[in-house]
């Protein structure tokens, strides 16, 4: 039928199966091509880097795409993927290099040489009897430190453990353990009841204790009553991070009363 010099042709849904061969197929409307999956924070990044690392997608020494490429790819903003590389680089697992690019590893860097013994082993190593009490176990937003040492953000929940381990009946040191369940999965605080964190990462989990610190510092709140000393009386402090498979999951701090020696395990 033609109007004011248009043809219009009509094609009944029935007849499309006479129509000639790809005519049919290009009248129809095409399946929508899947979208790709936004990776919207720099932990998703430094996950999905990791992901390819691992694979040997990415093979030690290895040049990876650069920080705009990653970031069209993935569809986050360039300082999102500068943030997860800079986590990365902080670990040793990849190197950067300024107008030369980032390069995976060859070999692990190691930030340590020395070994923090179990606070258990520690106790009996002195022939004394070793005890355990917990004595907080609840979720909580991560303290500046935590929030370093785990490299999450300030509204991150983490599970905070406290505690305190004897050594005759006596207090011997006093814990704050943070565990990042974004990053592993933590049990029923039930488990932390008759078993000291410490212990069951490194029962359950292959983790590595991969920096400490030491530090001095006054003993204030939950620290002091642990160790029965008068709050702002200088005590040892030592940090610890674990990780596992080069992500921190715990950052622990641990307070020692005056006098306290310690022994390194090379």
């Amino acid at each position: 039928m033609s109007y004011q010099g248009f043809t219009f042709v009509y094609i009944e849904c029935a007849d499309m199966a006479h129509l000639p061969e790809g005519a049919s197929a290009h009248l129809r409307a095409s399946p929508p091509e899947p979208s790709r999956k936004r990776l919207n924070t720099w932990q998703a990044i430094r996950a999905e880097v990791l992901r390819r690392i691992r694979a040997g997608e990415w093979p030690p020494g290895a040049l990876i795409p650069t920080e705009q490429h990653l970031s069209v790819e993935m569809g986050c903003a360039r300082a999102t993927v500068n943030r997860a590389l800079r986590e990365l680089a902080d670990s040793g697992i990849i190197q950067r290099r300024r107008k030369v690019g980032t390069r995976v590893a060859a070999t692990p860097l190691r930030r340590t040489t020395l070994r923090l013994p179990a606070i258990r082993t520690e106790i009996e190593g002195m022939g004394a009897a070793y005890s355990y009490q917990l004595t907080e176990c609840e979720a909580r937003l991560p303290t500046p430190e935590a929030m370093r040492a785990l490299q999450v953000d300030a509204q991150d929940p983490l599970l905070l453990v406290m505690s305190r381990h004897m050594a005759d009946g006596q207090p011997h040191c006093s814990e704050a353990i943070w565990l990042n369940p974004r990053a592993l999965a933590t049990p029923d605080a039930v488990v932390f009841a008759v078993e000291p964190p410490q212990e069951w990462l490194a029962r359950t989990l292959a983790v590595m204790q991969t920096s400490f610190s030491i530090l001095a510092e006054p003993a204030s709140g939950t620290c002091a009553l642990n160790l029965g000393v008068e709050p702002g009386t200088p005590v040892l402090t030592i940090e610890r991070v674990n990780s596992m498979d080069a992500l921190p999951v715990s950052f622990a701090r641990q307070f020692y009363p005056p006098k306290h020696r310690l022994i390194f395990d090379a």
